[in-house]
């Protein structure tokens, strides 16, 4: 007799990390991006657009919560090594520093009171990324800093 197999269950973070697999890496390569050799940490993306190398990374939280940000940044040409590639910018879930501002399925507090539920299903988290996805692409055409671009150096000091 056959075992039966009981379904695997996901961890939170492993059910984000498979839904940003299945969505929203397609995505990226649709709009040419190419993605590179990832860490646990870093999942690097990048494309080339008028000679300029555009980049951007999905940064994982290190304690392997289930939160990412995405860091990005442009560099003059198109031969650059991923050491010369340094992000000086963010797109989150809205500006600020703190980690509440990174793509999460723990809701802000405001809507938990609202819905009557603690997070998002791992889908909804990446809906919005792609939602926002597009202010970015902005930002490197206009460099036009929108709800959910965050550049560092304009917040510092």
């Amino acid at each position: 007799m056959a075992a039966l197999r009981q379904p695997i269950h996901m961890t939170p973070v492993q059910a984000l990390r498979k839904s940003l697999k299945d969505r929203f890496y397609p995505f990226a390569q649709a709009r040419g991006f190419i993605r590179g050799k990832a860490t646990s940490l870093f999942v690097p993306f990048k494309r080339v657009v008028d000679g300029n190398t555009q980049f951007f990374e999905i940064q994982w939280d290190k304690h392997h919560r289930p939160c990412f940000v995405i860091n990005f940044g442009e560099h003059a040409g198109a031969q650059v090594s991923n050491d010369q590639l340094q992000p000086f910018g963010r797109l989150q879930r809205w500006h600020g520093g703190s980690m509440r501002t990174w793509f999460q399925t723990s809701k802000p507090w405001m809507e938990t009171l609202r819905t009557l539920q603690w997070s998002y299903e791992p889908d909804e988290v990446v809906t919005q990324l792609m939602e926002y996805f597009p202010e970015l692409e902005n930002w490197w055409v206009s460099k036009q800093e929108g709800p959910h671009v965050y550049i560092w150096h304009k917040h510092i000091g």
